[in-house]
C-alpha cells in the first residue's frame, strides 16, 4: 500500500488507465469516425500506450528507489 500522497495520486493514476482501457470505455470509443485518416479506436489506444508510458515515468521520478540500496543521483555526488 502507498505510504505518502505521491504514491496515492500514482496509484489513482494507474487505476484511471486500466479503468480507461476496459471494455465498456472501448465499445464507446470505438465508432465509425476518424481523425487525421485513423479510427477513433486506434486513437484512443495510441492515447492509453502513451499515457501509461507517461505514468510509470513519472512514478520513476517521485518515488524514489530505496529497496535494492542504491543511493539516488542526489545522494551519488556526496558519496563520490
Amino acid at each position: 500500500m502507498p505510504a505518502s500522497w505521491r504514491g496515492w495520486s500514482l496509484l489513482a493514476v494507474f487505476l484511471l488507465l486500466i479503468a480507461l482501457g476496459i471494455w465498456p470505455v472501448i465499445g464507446w470509443v470505438n465508432q465509425q469516425s476518424s481523425l487525421w485518416g485513423m479510427p477513433s479506436l486506434i486513437l484512443w489506444s495510441y492515447l492509453i500506450i502513451f499515457a501509461c508510458s507517461g505514468a510509470m515515468l513519472l512514478g520513476n521520478r517521485l518515488l524514489p528507489d530505496e529497496e535494492d540500496g542504491a543511493p539516488r543521483e542526489d545522494e551519488r555526488a556526496t558519496h563520490e
